[in-house]
């Protein structure tokens, strides 16, 4: 019974910006413990601090000449993203003491009798403490605070303020996070050091050091700066101090491009991975990170509206407005973050047909458009085309996709609609006829095909193959491109897919060429692999996340002196201080024959997040190379404890159950993926051929029929199906089967010597 392994698959990191750093260090954390060194550098990638901090010279510099830009900026949300304690701004929320729920729990916050904030909550060793607190992340609509730990570290608590009500509340809502868990508030997925400092401050280095487990965070300041956004500009202040000498120019101006003010802005807004840990306004953002587009996960939905949290920009690059040539400051201010006009006028700036610069722009009259009258919600724009979501409990944000409500994805897809986010005492049905009504058949465009094509992906079924290959022909948006090859990744190893993708990496967009070289990576690891040579010129890519992308895809046997290792190396140890990234540190110690490290990493993975699934389920898989069969299958049923509704931990569970010898334990778990995913046709494969040793081969049949149609395209499953059939006397229906393989495979051996036996 050939049922097979599965190899591991890469996960990339994905970290956000958060909200919320370390001055005090009560005695309610555990005493961390050292751990291993997770990769060996092999060389510095950064220049020192004490060079980079001489170049910044502080944004009360910047007064003197440009003092209403500074104004703007003092109270804006980067003015105030993150600083001290003040007992002006925030004192009078702790005092008198407020006492409110979250969660299971109960918190206060007060003044102590020695004039400190506190906050009074759970701690890392379960009980209530009350922990002082030092800094203020965030400003409106919410706060948190930053409360001191060993090791350097800065933890944001999760009981929050609404400065606006003057009321307290738990950022989790009705998630429960207790201690030990990665996101509850004590835990490393709260931690300020990695989660938070970069964007709330200017040039952060979050220098972690792994073999004591702390951090030496530095800043050249504190808060979102005007050097923040503008770089470094010590030289600018002390030639603008000198004499002229006949200067016309100030030398050390170098102005950004509209593409370098968008990018600037989108190394905090986006959700990315990083990859260097140093980002210089004005560089590229894919020199310093990859970004996280809408791909098999939910967060986005099929049509490209956010889900989970995932700030602006990833929306706005996939958006048409984007594609137009919109940039961040043609809609906002950039010193005061506010929008530059209200309301509709904002949008008529562009649609009103009077922009020479946005020729494109169809012109729009609001009110026949809208169909709403002029005074409504429903005729305010970006009621319909940037709808809110809710993060954090109390922060609204717009969505940057600018998509078009479509109602009829609700009905088939669930996706929301801006039509029922409103008439909320409505259902889609009631949408779809008024959008009817409204626009006829205008609704039904490009942009449903391809969410319908992006859902279908997700669900894994094979139609969605090729239309997503035609789908990669056809869009002209790069950001939706790389949402194509990513998904395309569900069919990696078929050679229509990896003909897509060798076409791709040498795309115009880097975003692609990475999401394409993130595709080819497993037919990439296989030996003499034609792909291997077609990614070797990727190494060497203009693009430091193509670059990255094409050494993960070649890492087992890439030399690690070279930039391109150097820069992978670079990355995994910046990532050292995250569970996701020890499971990174795993996957590339295993792809390179180190299995004991591989699980050592997996292990640190899992004792710092033991509630993620996946962590267990890539320990099970590594364990099962090692021939530890038990082991193994204790962590996959360890992953579905934690989630029950993954389809794919049960086929590798049932992977696992099968190669230790447990048929029927085989069957049950093949039984359970397919009931969770009916369109998972190796599963539907492999039940059949365990059915089939078991001897229960009408069943057998009835499995690989279900094969076929899950993927009509793989020739193993007929061919499963005939042999089967021969062994029940059907010739008939075996020679057809047969024949159904020869057709899909002509140089398939195996079924064209069946079909001649059984043609004697």
């Amino acid at each position: 019974m050939n049922i097979g392994k599965k190899s591991l698959t890469f996960i990339a990191l994905a970290v956000a910006a958060f909200a919320t750093a370390f001055l005090l260090i009560p005695d309610f954390f555990n005493t961390p413990h050292p751990v291993e060194k997770p990769a060996a550098l092999v060389g510095p990638i950064l220049v020192s601090e004490a060079e980079i901090h001489a170049k910044y010279s502080g944004s009360e510099t910047c007064r003197e000449c440009h003092q209403a830009a500074v104004e703007k900026w003092l109270h804006s949300h980067h003015g105030l993203a993150e600083r001290a304690v003040g007992k002006d701004k925030d004192y009078p929320f702790f005092s008198p003491k407020q006492t409110f729920g979250h969660s299971q729990e109960t918190s206060e916050a007060f003044v102590d009798a020695d004039g400190l904030a506190k906050i009074l909550t759970l701690g890392l060793d379960k009980k209530q403490h009350s922990f002082p607190v030092v800094r203020v992340i965030g400003h409106d609509p919410l706060r948190q605070f930053l409360i001191a730990a060993p090791g350097g570290r800065m933890q944001a608590c999760d009981a929050a303020l609404d400065p606006t009500k003057n009321e307290w509340f738990g950022v989790f809502g009705d998630d429960e996070r207790v201690p030990g868990d990665w996101g509850h508030w004590t835990g490393q997925g709260m931690n300020w050091n990695s989660m938070c400092a970069a964007c709330h401050n200017t040039r952060v280095r979050k220098n972690y050091e792994p073999r004591a487990n702390s951090y030496h965070t530095t800043m050249a300041e504190m808060t979102v700066s005007c050097e923040a956004c503008h770089g470094p500009m010590k030289d600018h202040v002390v030639w603008q101090k000198k004499p002229l000498l006949g200067a016309k120019k100030d030398p050390t101006l170098h102005p950004f491009s509209r593409d370098q003010v968008t990018e600037t802005c989108a190394a905090c807004h986006a959700r990315r991975g990083e990859l260097t840990g140093d980002l210089i306004p004005g560089e590229k953002f894919d020199d310093h990170f990859s970004l996280t587009v809408a791909d098999e996960t939910n967060t986005f939905y099929p049509d490209g509206q956010i889900h989970s949290e995932n700030y602006e920009y990833s929306s706005f690059l996939s958006s048409k407005m984007h594609h137009a040539g919109v940039r961040c400051a043609d809609c906002h201010d950039p010193h005061s973050n506010e929008l530059l006009t209200p309301g509709n006028q904002l949008c008529m700036n562009c649609h009103a047909g009077t922009r020479k610069d946005f020729p494109s722009a169809p012109v729009i009259n609001p009110v026949t458009h809208s169909h709403h009258g002029s005074d409504s919600t429903g005729n305010q724009c970006v009621s319909c085309h940037m709808p809110v979501t809710t993060y954090m409990q109390r922060d609204p944000r717009h969505d940057h996709g600018f998509t078009i409500p479509d109602p009829r994805l609700t009905k088939e897809e669930t996706v929301p609609n801006a039509c029922n986010r409103c008439h909320s005492d409505k259902d889609a049905d009631w949408a779809i006829s008024a959008m009817k009504q409204f626009y006829g058949e205008k609704p039904d465009r490009s942009t449903r095909t391809r969410a319908l094509l992006v859902a279908q992906a997700r669900r894994g079924e094979h139609a969605a193959r090729d239309g997503l290959v035609r789908l990669l022909a056809s869009e002209p948006i790069p950001a939706w491109q790389a949402t194509a090859c990513r998904l395309l990744a569900h069919w990696g190893l078929e050679p229509p897919v990896i003909q897509a993708m060798l076409g791709q990496i040498t795309n115009t967009s880097p975003l692609v060429r990475e999401a394409a070289a993130r595709t080819l990576e497993i037919p990439a690891r296989e030996k003499n692999n034609p792909v291997r040579d077609a990614l070797q010129p990727l190494l060497d890519d203009s693009s430091r996340s193509v670059r990255i992308a094409a050494a993960w895809a070649l890492c087992d046997t890439l030399d690690l002196e070279t930039r391109a290792g150097r820069e992978l190396v670079h990355m995994l140890d910046l990532n050292a201080d995250q569970p996701t990234g020890r499971m990174q540190l795993g996957q590339f110690a295993s792809l390179r024959g180190d299995q004991a490290s591989a699980i050592r990493q997996m292990r640190k993975a899992i004792e710092w997040d033991p509630n993620s699934a996946p962590f267990h389920h890539d320990l099970a898989i590594l364990l099962n190379t090692t021939g530890d069969s038990n082991g193994s299958i204790q962590e996959f049923r360890r992953a579905i404890r934690l989630d029950p509704g993954s389809p794919e931990y049960y086929f590798t569970l049932a992977l696992s159950l099968n190669e230790s010898g447990d048929l029927p334990g085989t069957i049950t778990a093949l039984e359970e993926t397919v009931r969770l995913d009916s369109h998972f046709a190796r599963a539907w494969y492999n039940l059949g051929l365990a059915r089939s040793s078991m001897n229960q081969l009408r069943e057998a049949i009835d499995a690989l029929r279900h094969g076929e149609v899950a993927d009509p395209a793989d020739a193993a499953i007929p061919y499963a199906r005939a042999t089967v059939h021969a062994r029940l006397g059907q010739k008939n229906e075996a020679l057809a089967a047969a024949s159904r393989a020869l057709q899909l495979r002509p140089d398939f051996l195996e079924a064209n010597q069946l079909l001649q036996g059984l043609s004697r």
